[in-house]
């Protein structure tokens, strides 16, 4: 393929964000079971008849695809690997072949991982059969269009919903803002929580109360507050002499947890 940068394909090829293509509701169901699957003869299937829809679509000859299942080439340097080609299109016979096992652990590739390749193959087709781009090169519009074909595959229309699959391949969007709005949920349940408990004096016979970090972790400022006894027979602790100043009753160098302190929820999103 064509990697040169002053080349009249490469300028072609990257003026070309988009394609003129419109899926059907049931190429984005075969997206969704390509996905799930596993076995190299059910990718085939499944794979050969999302290019079949596509090309018809695009009315452009058809593209073959095998899928082998045996490892994907490789090149190990050093005991590391070095190399590894996840598909390869054949322009002389229109042939897409994608290995279905990983390189080193022999491992069935991830259902995203064989879409991307899958795509990224059929683009260097489209590029050749629609677009009039013989050297097909890897240009920035290139991989653009396939985003938008992977965006036009994945997405939903009017009441219909995404597979499970699908769904979990979708990222977030406005995922800076989304964090946002969970750190300051967080932080408005912790302060609604240190409001409703009374703060206790540190010192004998003050009447000062004591302040809390705000961005101290939970569990690390309930030394501050004297529990109460446990039974209430209990006899009272001796006093300690009065502290001087610059002395601290409380020490704050080993601080007790409090196991039925609640902890701060994780956040966790998955991409």
């Amino acid at each position: 393929m064509g990697r040169r940068r002053d080349t009249p394909d490469f300028t072609r090829s990257n003026k070309i964000p988009a394609l003129e293509y419109h899926p059907a509701p049931g190429e984005r169901e075969l997206t969704g079971r390509l996905i799930a699957s596993t076995s190299a003869r059910e990718r085939e299937a499944l794979g050969q008849e999302l290019l079949d829809n596509i090309c018809r679509n695009l009315k452009i000859p058809r593209a073959r695809l095998r899928v082998f299942e045996e490892r994907q080439p490789h090149k190990l340097r050093g005991g590391k690997l070095a190399y590894k080609l996840y598909g390869v299109y054949r322009c002389d016979s229109a042939v897409i072949e994608i290995a279905n096992l990983t390189s080193i652990r022999k491992q069935v590739v991830a259902g995203k991982t064989f879409l991307d390749t899958l795509i990224h193959e059929l683009m260097h087709h489209i590029d050749r059969k629609l677009l009039r781009i013989p050297s097909t090169p890897h240009s920035p519009g290139f991989y653009a269009r396939i985003e938008d074909l992977k965006t036009k595959l994945m997405r939903t229309r009017g009441g219909e919903r995404a597979s499970p699959q699908e769904a979990a391949w979708q990222r977030p969007k406005n995922l800076t803002a989304a964090l946002e709005t969970a750190v300051t949920d967080v932080r408005s349940r912790n302060d609604h929580q240190n409001r409703q408990q009374p703060n206790e004096a540190v010192s004998g016979g003050s009447r000062d109360e004591a302040r809390n970090p705000r961005w101290a972790p939970p569990g690390e400022s309930e030394h501050l507050a004297q529990a109460p006894p446990e039974e209430t027979g209990a006899k009272k602790p001796r006093k300690k002499p009065p502290c001087t100043q610059g002395e601290e009753r409380i020490s704050t160098n080993h601080p007790q947890k409090d196991a039925s302190a609640e902890k701060e929820p994780q956040l966790s999103f998955d991409f």
